[in-house]
């Protein structure tokens, strides 16, 4: 993909984005004042002409600075491109703000410019790239192919050029436990079908996904451990990883781990873990904490640690149950309600056949008696699960797997309200909005009642106290 990006210009990008600046920030001013237009750089004793130097140098540092570095993956992806374009126009937005604020404009600017200016920018910015985009996909031609998936057992060679007939295949992936003649015998066949076969790789016999290939020497490397180094955000321990790799380092350490617990922490209960130094460590006494949050993910970017993620309770989930769909882990899972746990497994079943599900329980939602847990931490030990998948809630499930630390057999993962997402109770945020870090506000929608005070409440008092531990160090 390097290769084939080298002949798209940056520069030309930039110039891009800039002239539908312009033609946006221009555009607002004409809306508005239509009939004084041939003034405008009068309005208010020259503001809009010093704020439109201001817009076109601050778009120049955005693009600089976040856009340029992503170019690679949205000329290839819309919908990384879109999320790339809303997120750099709320920062400009964001900057126009404190530009007005500042120099106490904010009363004499018009507020249908500021915000007519920001969305004509964001549609003429991403016409502007789109024909850019297809311009230089047409030369070069565009990467994104059909691919056939094959999978062991493989069909006849006969049936591979059925398959091949019914679609317009490019290239063809290969999934196969281990390399041997029957898998030759399918590259030749796609070979003689005119398809470019690949073969997906493996490692310890584990499928390694997209984005966990690392260049060590000159070599193609997969990490296999989470690091030792931990990143301090108000005294939680946060572990720094990628998705993948903390799955792979579960799976390989699974009876190292077992009695332990895992947690996955974002804004929300990092906050409750600088305010209550009880919660703080039961997170800190988890075998790991990982950063299920954008902000503390890139709180870790910059501390340095450039190959860490965000590790999302449901990702992790996802990643888990395809590296252990061919049984050698089994699950139990316990909380959230019996509906739910029903759909779970039926979804699961459905998804990942083989899975190995070894029970399911909703205990209820009342106080529990000590008879009534011994038994419920027996029958989680009877079913001989590997991963006990805990959905309470935080931070109740953080406290009930601390308080079970050595009890349970398998190792305890909290998962909040990763069972209701993979349920389909609740619809996750769509890709996009994830990646441009607003999936807690795609939430709130969801339930603004219970989640409102979390999240913007809690939101606000984590950047409070980052900016404060940063202006002490």
């Amino acid at each position: 993909m390097t290769e084939r990006l080298r002949g798209f210009s940056k520069k030309k990008l930039l110039v891009l984005d800039e002239l539908a600046l312009l033609l946006a920030y221009f555009g607002a001013l004409f809306i508005r004042y239509r009939e004084r237009f041939h003034t405008w750089d009068d309005i208010y004793d020259g503001m809009y002409v010093a704020l439109a130097i201001f817009v076109v140098l601050v778009q120049a540092i955005i693009f600089m600075a976040y856009d340029a570095k992503r170019v690679g993956s949205f000329v290839h992806d819309g919908i990384k491109n879109i999320a790339t374009i809303i997120k750099g126009r709320i920062m400009l937005f964001i900057a126009v703000i404190l530009y007005l604020y500042v120099l106490q404009q904010g009363v004499n600017s018009s507020r249908f410019v500021i915000v007519a200016f920001i969305g004509l920018d964001l549609i003429f910015v991403y016409l502007f790239r789109k024909v850019a985009i297809i311009r230089y996909l047409k030369r070069v031609g565009d990467i994104k192919e059909e691919v056939l998936e094959l999978y062991a057992p493989f069909p006849s060679d006969q049936e591979i050029k059925e398959m091949v007939k019914s679609g317009n295949y490019a290239k063809a992936l290969i999934h196969d436990r281990n390399i041997c003649r029957d898998t030759d015998r399918v590259i030749k066949t796609l070979e003689d079908c005119g398809l470019h076969p690949y073969v997906a790789l493996k490692a310890l016999d584990y499928q390694v996904r997209g984005g966990i290939v690392s260049d060590i020497r000159d070599y193609a490397a997969v990490p296999f451990a989470v690091r030792s180094e931990k990143c301090d955000v108000f005294g939680i321990h946060y572990a720094v990883a990628r998705t993948e790799e903390a799955v792979l380092h579960v799976k390989r350490h699974i009876k190292e781990l077992s009695g332990q617990y895992i947690c996955f922490s974002n804004v929300h209960t990092s906050v409750m873990g600088k305010e209550n130094a009880d919660y703080r460590k039961v997170l800190n006494e988890a075998a790991f904490v990982f950063p299920d949050g954008n902000p503390i993910a890139q709180f870790q970017h910059k501390e340095g640690f450039e190959l860490s993620e965000r590790v999302a309770g449901p990702d992790f989930m996802e990643h888990m149950f395809r590296a252990t769909a061919d049984g050698s882990l089994s699950h139990f899972f316990y909380g959230s309600s019996q509906e739910t746990l029903d759909e779970l497994k039926k979804n699961l079943e459905e998804k990942y056949p083989g899975i190995v599900i070894k029970g399911m329980f909703s205990p209820p939602f009342r106080a529990i008696t000590e008879e009534e847990d011994k038994s419920y931490v027996e029958m989680i030990n009877n079913s001989g699960a590997d991963i006990v998948w805990i959905g309470l809630g935080a931070p109740k499930q953080e406290k009930w797997m601390n308080a079970h630390k050595g009890q349970i057999k398998g190792v305890m993962m909290g998962v909040g309200a990763g069972f209701d997402f993979h349920a389909g109770t609740i619809k996750r945020a769509p890709k996009w909005i994830q990646n441009i870090g607003f999936e807690w506000l795609y939430r709130l929608f969801q339930d603004p009642r219970r989640l409102v005070k979390r999240y913007l409440v809690t939101n606000a008092k984590y950047l409070w106290y980052q900016t404060i531990d940063k202006l002490r160090r």
